[in-house]
């Protein structure tokens, strides 16, 4: 499986996935999506994305599979001096269950060592099993568990 997933920028026409993700209850369950969720605002995030990444803010990647985005893997408050930045990720309804997330954040463990990250944290839902699957199969370690109030969190060293 993990032969035919490849990370890659966002590109526009990658909007349509962006835009089904943002109404996915089970994405916007472990995520924060934007207020606003058209194309247009979709098109503004993938945009920015060179921006975000310039300034280290924030890298975001398509989890590619034969050209077509399947799903997302991202850092974001990232803290250089410290090595350190939060990871999340989503894969698409239809394509959940294939390995593609797994094969994706494997990936994004290797893109965050280029920008001198080498410890990720993932903060996730008690209530979101697959993603709990995903970091313990890429290796992250349970640092705490969770409660109705606060995600658990998951480290990759």
């Amino acid at each position: 499986m993990a032969d035919e997933v490849t990370l890659r920028p966002w590109r526009v026409d990658d909007a349509p996935a962006l835009i089904a993700a943002w109404h996915d209850d089970a994405i916007v369950a472990g995520s924060t999506p934007p207020p606003d969720r058209s194309a247009a605002a979709a098109r503004r995030w993938i945009d920015g994305c060179d921006v975000r990444e310039q300034g280290v803010l924030a890298v975001d990647r398509v989890i590619d599979v034969a050209g077509e985005c399947v799903g997302e893997v991202g850092l974001s408050d990232i803290d250089q001096r410290r090595g350190a930045a939060l990871i999340g990720w989503w894969v698409g309804a239809e394509h959940r269950g294939r390995g593609f997330a797994v094969a994706g954040v494997a990936a994004m463990v290797e893109v965050a060592a280029l920008f001198g990250v080498t410890t990720l944290v993932a903060r996730i839902g008690i209530d979101n099993t697959a993603s709990v699957r995903v970091a313990e199969r890429v290796g992250f370690m349970l640092l705490r568990a969770g409660s109705e109030a606060e995600p658990h969190v998951y480290v990759h060293r």
